[in-house]
Formats: structure tokens, C-alpha cells, sequence
């Protein structure tokens, strides 16, 4: 098979390290050739600060007093964020120095740059890439690409916003979800050729916003170039629903002022408030109601008083020996770990079974059911790093770890139902490794349950990269139809919301779902929250949240 030959226009021979690994990617996968860097173009600025700020203050002093306040408020926010980014993304401002890497071509262009940041290559520059015979060029470097260079590879040009404003009107505005995209160049920007894209729930704040958008981003555009190097063309795999917001230059003092206003000063008067009172925790509970038929307002569902210094969610019902059981999440707020707990309903009562299983590590979403006469349950345990498929030996209390379905893998909420003799997984993987399991909805299948070897359906994953539909939250059967609930969030608000959504196509080759129903958290008093849903045919079971100082939920 003949190899993919990538060209990688850098800036200098420093990168950070997402380019780095893009370019480590390529040079050690048998699929492609030794990555040819492009650089050169980028001139340093050998103007002195004293002497750039004469001159800008001799053109426009209004305006040099203005961008002095920007870049102080700028800096400001940076020093802030910097330190909380840096924690959660380790790669963060991060960068290697590979001009010693003799592995890599290097190939040296003197492009021309205008004052509005287009790049254009010099006929000279064009000539000597052509002779290379890419097949495509990644750019990562500064600038916006135009001219004969975005013809010269065979499968054009590709790249993913990486500017460092990417991320910030997300924040500043409250949006719920951030979009990324990779994309092909084209003469006019706005006919760009979107190959693959995705939507995060947007963080608390904007450079982490930034980091993770570029983290995914980077991770799907190494799958979309090995995509290439196998099929020898350019895969689209894009949500057309999913559309970006236009990306905003951070340099006006209005645009700083707000983002201190709404993000910065808020997070510090609550962290002040946080030391004196407690932390505000967000606490679930679980209510449960005989649906009948699905009639039964929400509000009606009668609420389970939560154990104290404790919480319960991700509630599943389960029918043995004609009683209905409810299996949850039972979070310690002391050790802040979910042990799998029970409770027995009986007519319109409930009775606390305590915890039923228990490991070293977080366990929650406790997806339970039947198959041969043997009880089963997948409890989400992605901290351990697998799928694991637990079997009862005595109801409910004692479970024995019976198979591990899929290992080293970050999977969260996973649920499997069986279709005509094969086994279909819905789980939610972070592709990237950062935890995010918001965000992509992975299905795979095998003909038999106790299987190591789990494959995705044709059409590929993730079968659903939207934060605001991919995550699982409960499955059920009704009028011998199939519905899959999903979470929704608001901006940096795990689980604000649920929709309901039914099952038309599922099987070896692809997976297609219809949105019924959403489901907001109004139907209790004070709660903000409500992310799992689930029901047999008499019982059914959901879980909210509210507002609660950590002092007081330990007490109560």
C-alpha cells in the first residue's frame, strides 16, 4: 500500500505539543511517510518595546491607552486561569524543541504575510513543495492560508481553529456547548469544506475551554488523516446540525470587562463565600412513582430520603420474584466514592437495602438486568479503566466480578441490550482521554455477552458527537418500542437536563434515534438538576439535584 505523504506547516521549530504529537503520529505510523515540515515564513519581530510604543503612541495615543488597559485586564484573567488549566491539562504551554530531529524533512519557504494575517506562498515556495509530491498539508501554523498552496496537495489543505480566542465568546455568553471543527481550506473562508466536527460542554472558564477544544480536535484529526491513508480519499463525517459560533477577537475593553464581570469576579466571591460557609455541592436524590402507562406527572414521584453525608442517583428498576427493586448510585460525600446501593419498593413504601457492592474505586450508573436465568449488572467503573459485567449470586446483596467486557478503555453510563441474538453496547468514551464523557456515544456489538471482542457498527464512532445528546441516561421498553434517555448540560453544568428519544435503527451497520421528549428540572421544589430516567412496565424512577452546603449535607 502506498503511503500517505503529509506535509506540516509549523511556525517555528519549537511547537507546542499538540503539534508535536501530531507530527511524532505520523512519523511512527506505518501508514505514512516521514512528515515534511514547512516552515521559515513566520519573520521575528526584531523592533524594540520602546520603540513600538513610541510609534503606536505618535499614530494614535487613545488607542495605545486603550490596548494598555486591554493587555492589563488580559493578563489579569491569564494569571488566574493559567494556574486551574494547568492542573486539569497537563500538555498545556507545553513545547518541544525538534531541531535536532534528524527523522523529520525540513523544508524552508519565505511566504509573504499581509497586515490582515494572510499567508500567500512565493512561486519559488510552491515549485519546491510541488517536487515533494504531498498528498495533503496540515496547517498548524499562524496565519490564514490563501493562494496556489491550497492546490498544491493532492487532498488539499486541512486544519482546525487553534487561535488562542477559540473558546472565549462560548464562555463569556454562557453556552452550553463549544463546537470544533476540521475542516479543508478554500480560497474564500466561508466556503471551507468541514470534514469532521464535535460539540464539548464548555467550561467554567475560557483557556480551559481553549485546551480542550484543541486537545479533541488534534486526537480527530490524526483518526482523519489514517482514515485517508487507508481509503485514499477524504471522509466526511460531519453534523451538519452542529453549527459554530463565529470566533471573536479578545481586544476591546467591553468584551474583557464583561468576561470579568460574568466569569472571574463571580468564581472568586464564591470561593471566598465557599471557605466561610462550605462548598456549595450539588446533591442528588431519586424519586419513584407506578407510572401508570407513563401518565404520572413528576411531580407526584415520591422522594426517597437521601442516607446522611450521602447522595443517590442513576437509578435502575428491576422486578425479581414479582417485587420491584431500585438500584442507585450511593456517593459518600466523606471519601466523595459511589458504592452501588438497593431498595426494596413494596405498594407505595420503600425500604433502604443499604450497600450491595463495593470496590476500591467509584462505582456508579448500575445498568442491571436478566439473560439465561442469571442476573447481571455493568456498573459504570471508568476509574478502573474498563467495562466490567458483574453477576448476582445472591439477590441483591452479593455480586462477583464475571467478566471484564472491554479494558483499558475511559467508558462511562454504559447499557447493552440484545436484538435478535446480538449484543449492542451504548457507552461513552472520551477519544481524547481527558474524561469528557459528555460528548461521543459509542456503540458496538457482538453475538454473545461474554465477549472480548466488541466491534463498532459499520457507519463508525462515534455514532453521536454532541454534548447535548451523546451522554446515556437510561434505557426502557415501552409498547414494544425502545427509548434511549440522554443528558443534556448547560455550561459547565453536568446533567441540567434530560430528552427522551426512540429507537428506529439499530443494528450491525447503523443506529439512527428520534428525539420524543425533553425533560427540564421543574417538577421539585429548588432543584436544578435531572439526568437519569428509567422504567419496567409498572415502576418508574428518576433522579435531580439541588444546591446544598457540604457542612450540612455531612449532617443530614
Amino acid at each position: 500500500m502506498k503511503k500517505l505523504k503529509v506535509g506540516i506547516i509549523i511556525d517555528d521549530l519549537l511547537p507546542n505539543q499538540y503539534v508535536f504529537e501530531l507530527i511524532n503520529f505520523i512519523s511512527e505510523n506505518e501508514n505514512f511517510d516521514n512528515p515534511v515540515l514547512i516552515s521559515g515564513y513566520k519573520i521575528n519581530d526584531s523592533e524594540t518595546f520602546l520603540s513600538k510604543l513610541t510609534n503606536k503612541f505618535q499614530k494614535n495615543p487613545f488607542k495605545l491607552i486603550n490596548n494598555i488597559l486591554n493587555g492589563i485586564i488580559f493578563k489579569f484573567i491569564r494569571v488566574i486561569e493559567i494556574r486551574i488549566v494547568k492542573k486539569r491539562y497537563p500538555k498545556f504551554q507545553t513545547y518541544t524543541d525538534i531541531s535536532s530531529f534528524s527523522e523529520f524533512e525540513m523544508v524552508k519557504v519565505n511566504a509573504l504575510s499581509s497586515e490582515y494575517s494572510f499567508v500567500e506562498f512565493t512561486h519559488q515556495d510552491l515549485k519546491l513543495l510541488r517536487e515533494k509530491s504531498l498528498d495533503c498539508i496540515v496547517h498548524c501554523g499562524s496565519g490564514i492560508l490563501k493562494g496556489e498552496i491550497l492546490n498544491v496537495p493532492k487532498f488539499g489543505v486541512i486544519t482546525y481553529e487553534s487561535r488562542e480566542a477559540l473558546g472565549f465568546s462560548e464562555v463569556v455568553n454562557g453556552d452550553p456547548s463549544s463546537i470544533f471543527e476540521i475542516k479543508k481550506l478554500s480560497q474564500e473562508g466561508s466556503k471551507d469544506e468541514i470534514l469532521f466536527n464535535g460539540s464539548l460542554m464548555t467550561s467554567n472558564i475560557w483557556l480551559a475551554n481553549n485546551t480542550q477544544l484543541i486537545e479533541k480536535s488534534n486526537i480527530f484529526l490524526m483518526k482523519l488523516l489514517l482514515d485517508i491513508s487507508i481509503s485514499r480519499k477524504l471522509i466526511k463525517s460531519n453534523d451538519p446540525k452542529l453549527k459554530t459560533n463565529k470566533l471573536s477577537e479578545i481586544n476591546s475593553t467591553s468584551i474583557l470587562l464583561k468576561y470579568l464581570l460574568r466569569v472571574i469576579f463571580p468564581k472568586i466571591f464564591n470561593s471566598i463565600i465557599s471557605k466561610i460557609l462550605s462548598p456549595n455541592v450539588i446533591r442528588y436524590s431519586i424519586a419513584y412513582a407506578y407510572h401508570e402507562a407513563h401518565t404520572k406527572k413528576l411531580e407526584y414521584y415520591k422522594e426517597v430520603i437521601n442516607p446522611k453525608g450521602r447522595f443517590l442517583a442513576d437509578p435502575f428498576v428491576f422486578e425479581h420474584n414479582n417485587d420491584n427493586y431500585i438500584f442507585v448510585e450511593d456517593l459518600f460525600f466523606n471519601d466523595n466514592k459511589g458504592r452501588i446501593s438497593a431498595l426494596k419498593i413494596v405498594d407505595d413504601k420503600y425500604e433502604f437495602l443499604g450497600v450491595v457492592l463495593e470496590e476500591d474505586f467509584h462505582l456508579s450508573f448500575p445498568f442491571i438486568f436478566r439473560e439465561d436465568d442469571e442476573i447481571y449488572m455493568i456498573p459504570e467503573s471508568h476509574e478502573h479503566n474498563d467495562i466490567r459485567l458483574y453477576k448476582c449470586l445472591e439477590f441483591p446483596y452479593k455480586w462477583d466480578l464475571d467478566h471484564i467486557l472491554i479494558s483499558d478503555i475511559s467508558a462511562a453510563d454504559t447499557m447493552i441490550i440484545n436484538i435478535e441474538g446480538t449484543w449492542f453496547m451504548f457507552t461513552n468514551i472520551c477519544s481524547a482521554g481527558l474524561n469528557d464523557h459528555q460528548s461521543e456515544l459509542h456503540i458496538f456489538y457482538s453475538d454473545k455477552l461474554k465477549s472480548n471482542s466488541w466491534h463498532p457498527i459499520a457507519s463508525g464512532n462515534p455514532v453521536i458527537f454532541n454534548s447535548l445528546k451523546g451522554r446515556n441516561g437510561g434505557i426502557f421498553y415501552h409498547e414494544n418500542k425502545i427509548y434511549r434517555v440522554n443528558q443534556a448540560h448547560g455550561q459547565a453544568h453536568y446533567g441540567k437536563s434530560f430528552d427522551i428519544n426512540e429507537i428506529i435503527t439499530l443494528t450491525k451497520d447503523k443506529y439512527e434515534e428520534k428525539e420524543c421528549l425533553n425533560i427540564n428540572a421543574d417538577f421539585k421544589n429548588a432543584i436544578i438538576s435531572t439526568h437519569s430516567f428509567n422504567a419496567n412496565a409498572s415502576l418508574a424512577v428518576i433522579d435531580f439535584a439541588r444546591h446544598q452546603r457540604l457542612r450540612k449535607a455531612l449532617k443530614t
